[in-house]
C-alpha cells in the first residue's frame, strides 16, 4: 500500500474519542446541570466554529502536502481556546453561586485541555481576571492582572534563547503586548453597536479562520519557492 502523510488509524481513533468525550460531557453532564439557553448558544457557536476550523486546518494541510499532527487540530484555533475559557469561567461561577461542587471535575478537565490550545493558560487567566473584576466590581483587578501578565511575558522575551536576536525573541513571544488591551477596555462604552445582522455575525466568526488559511497557503508557497532556488 502506498504510504502518504496524515493521521494513522490509531490517531484518528484517539481524535474521535476526544471529540466524543467532549460532546458527551456537554450533553450528559453540563446540559443537565446548567441548562442556561444563552450560554448554550455561545458554547455551541464556539464549538461549531472550532470544529469547522479544525476541519479546515486538516484540509489545507492535506492540499498543501504538509504533515498533519495533533498540534494541527488544536492550533491555530482560537475558537477552541475561547470555548475552554468561557466554559471554565461558566463552571467556576456555577460552582460558587449554585454550590455545584461536582463541577470541579469538568472544570479541571477543561482547564487541562486549554493548555494545549492556541491561547494556552492565557485563555484561563484573562477570563478569570475579568470574572473576578466584574463580580467584585473592582476594575483595578483586571488592570493590575494584565500589567503583571505583560511583565511576566516581557521577562520571558529577555530570557529566551540567547542565540536569537532581540527582534526574533519578540517575534516569538509577543504576548507581552497584552497590556495594550487596557486602552481598548477603558474606551469600551458598554454598547453592542453594529446592526446585529447575520452578515456581521458570520463575518466576525469567518474572518479569523479564512485569513489564517490564506496566509498559511501564501507563506507555504513562498517558502517552497525560495527553497527550490
Amino acid at each position: 500500500m502506498k504510504k502518504h502523510f496524515g493521521l494513522s488509524g490509531c490517531q484518528l481513533k484517539i481524535t474521535a474519542i476526544v471529540i466524543m468525550l467532549l460532546d458527551h460531557i456537554y450533553l450528559e453532564v453540563l446540559l443537565g446541570l446548567l441548562g442556561i439557553p444563552e450560554v448554550e448558544k455561545i458554547i455551541t457557536r464556539l464549538l461549531v466554529a472550532g470544529a469547522v476550523m479544525t476541519l479546515g486546518n486538516l484540509v489545507i494541510h492535506y492540499l498543501m502536502n504538509v504533515s498533519i499532527s495533533f498540534f494541527t487540530i488544536l492550533n491555530p484555533n482560537i475558537f477552541l481556546s475561547l470555548a475552554c475559557g468561557f466554559n471554565a469561567v461558566w463552571l467556576l461561577d456555577t460552582i460558587i453561586e449554585k454550590k455545584k461542587i461536582l463541577l470541579i471535575f469538568p472544570l479541571i478537565f477543561v482547564s487541562a485541555l486549554s493548555i494545549f490550545t492556541e491561547a494556552s493558560l492565557v485563555v484561563l487567566i484573562l477570563p478569570s481576571l475579568m470574572y473576578s473584576s466584574r463580580k467584585n466590581r473592582k476594575g483595578w483587578i483586571l488592570y493590575i492582572g494584565k500589567i503583571l501578565l505583560s511583565i511576566l511575558f516581557l521577562l520571558q522575551v529577555f530570557s529566551f534563547d540567547t542565540s536569537m536576536s532581540l527582534w526574533q525573541s519578540i517575534s516569538l513571544n509577543p504576548e507581552f503586548l497584552i497590556i495594550t488591551g487596557l486602552l481598548f477596555i477603558y474606551l469600551y462604552n458598554g454598547k453592542k453597536g453594529g446592526r446585529s445582522s447575520a452578515f456581521e455575525k458570520h463575518f466576525f466568526y469567518g474572518f479569523y479562520p479564512i485569513h489564517i488559511w490564506i496566509l498559511f497557503i501564501i507563506g507555504h508557497l513562498l517558502n517552497n519557492k525560495i527553497d527550490l532556488k
